[in-house]
């Protein structure tokens, strides 16, 4: 039997609409600690995993993750991400943190052709993985205009979508990056629709509240499993982490 701790996960969010929300209450339903860093509210972020932290959780945003003109903490965010994947820290990265992952590791991220807004399907790849058990046509919510083009050395691709082709991809040995938002409820949808951002003005989309609220039950049964095994994996003494 493998040995489990708690352990505290630092969620940094760099909007003021997108917190970690379902996430960290799945998240605490294990036991584990989460703190949140208000980057988007001024409050420091530093170049390296502070110390107590166990593992990151980097959030979603309106800006780019190289928009550092637009948001000035960007760079340290990214320092700190290649601080934790250089010594093996878990990070779970939620779109836009998936990006600065990208960004921060050597890959590559663009404009992608057609923003993702609303209930999508990814497919695996077909590697098998201990946290990512995908059914084959699984539901997302998305809300993105860019999109991770080259994935850091190293990482691995375990789902994609048409338009998308790195949905989630693994790097380390416990580390993750989904280009979704499993985290969402209907009542951040609909604040995301209210206060229109880019992507969402350019997709040509509405009624996303809806196509959530449809899908609500499959979206809720899919990832709160996954990010509770998530949880499993890094409070686990197995440092063998995924095969």
């Amino acid at each position: 039997m493998r040995d489990t701790a708690p352990m505290r996960i630092l969620a940094i969010q760099n909007d003021e609409t997108d917190p970690p929300h379902l996430a960290a209450r799945w998240l605490q339903e294990q036991g584990h600690e989460i703190q949140i860093l208000r980057a988007f509210d001024g409050e420091a972020v530093p170049t390296n995993v502070p110390e107590g932290i166990d593992a990151l959780m980097p959030m979603g945003g309106h800006m780019g993750a190289l928009d550092d003109h637009i948001a000035a903490w960007l760079p340290n965010e990214r320092a700190m991400l290649a601080d934790a994947a250089a010594r093996d820290i878990p990070i779970f990265a939620i779109c836009l943190g998936a990006q600065l992952v990208a960004a921060a590791l050597g890959g590559e991220v663009s404009r992608a052709q057609t923003p993702e807004i609303g209930v999508y399907e990814i497919t695996s790849t077909g590697i098998t993985d201990p946290v990512f058990e995908l059914t084959g046509a699984d539901p997302v919510t998305q809300w993105h205009e860019d999109m991770v083009t080259r994935l850091p050395d190293g990482a691995v691709t375990l789902a994609s979508s048409p338009l998308c082709a790195n949905q989630i991809y693994r790097f380390g040995s416990k580390s993750y990056a989904v280009q979704f938002h499993p985290e969402v409820d209907a009542a951040m949808v609909r604040s995301w629709e209210d206060h229109a951002d880019n992507a969402f003005q350019t997709s040509g989309k509405s009624g996303i509240e809806s196509e959530f609220l449809a899908a609500e039950d499959r979206l809720y049964a899919t990832w709160k499993p996954t990010i509770q095994r998530w949880g499993a994996l890094i409070a686990s003494n197995d440092i063998e982490g995924a095969k």
